[in-house]
């Protein structure tokens, strides 16, 4: 009888650590997956948009942005974007810089640098003019996608926005590169903005035209 009892008290508390365990490992996978893909209604630091898409806390509201692959022209992008209905995206100030910057990196790997088209257009007033008295680096271009507000995210490259070959430097890329500082016949400065030409923009390998980013409106 005593052997029973012994059995049986054994056995309860196998099936109490069984459960547990198997609870934690449970609570374990749901916190990692709200953080990869969130979702609407998901809890952690991605809510409200989808798998692959990264949260900004702005002003307006939560802004969900991704770095998609790909060396097309500034109006391509633009399209792929609406594909996910999204608008090419703009950048608000240092930190959405930084963190976008990380972003890209990651999406274009093995590659260690490159640029990306980012939702902005030169103003009419300053479509022909290089930096001047009157078309300054916080003024001479605007954001397109609806949501980025104010000149903080204008963070451009050394002497830019120079409206440089026949001012033809119509729009802007964004340069992420794991070195704080790419060289070629410039200096250029990564997690900075260079305004260039909407279509072949150019520049040398480092700094090739590598991708796009695109925003929209957290669910």
């Amino acid at each position: 009888m005593q052997k029973i009892t012994l059995f049986i008290v054994f056995s309860l508390f196998g099936s109490i650590f069984a459960r547990f365990d198997s609870s934690s490992e449970s609570c374990e996978d749901s916190d990692s997956n709200s953080h990869e893909h969130g979702g609407p209604g998901n809890g952690g630091n991605n809510r409200g948009c989808g798998r692959g898409w990264h949260r900004f806390n702005r002003p307006s509201g939560g802004w969900c942005m991704r770095v998609f692959k790909g060396n097309v022209s500034q109006m391509e992008a633009e399209s792929r974007c609406r594909r996910e209905g999204a608008a090419l995206s703009g950048l608000m100030n240092e930190n959405e810089i930084g963190r976008v910057a990380g972003h890209a990196l990651r999406t274009l790997r093995p590659l260690t640098s490159g640029s990306i088209w980012l939702g902005a257009k030169r103003t009419a007033q300053c479509s022909t003019s290089p930096i001047s008295s009157t078309c300054t680096p916080l003024n001479s271009f605007l954001w397109t996608d609806g949501s980025t507000q104010g000149s903080s995210g204008f963070q451009w490259n050394t002497k830019q926005p120079d409206n440089n070959y026949a001012k033809t430097q119509q729009c802007v890329v964004l340069l992420a590169s794991r070195s704080t500082v790419i060289q070629d016949q410039w200096t250029w400065n990564s997690n900075r903005l260079d305004d260039v030409a909407c279509v072949n923009p150019g520049g040398s390998e480092q700094r090739a035209l590598r991708g796009f980013l695109c925003g929209k409106r957290a669910n």
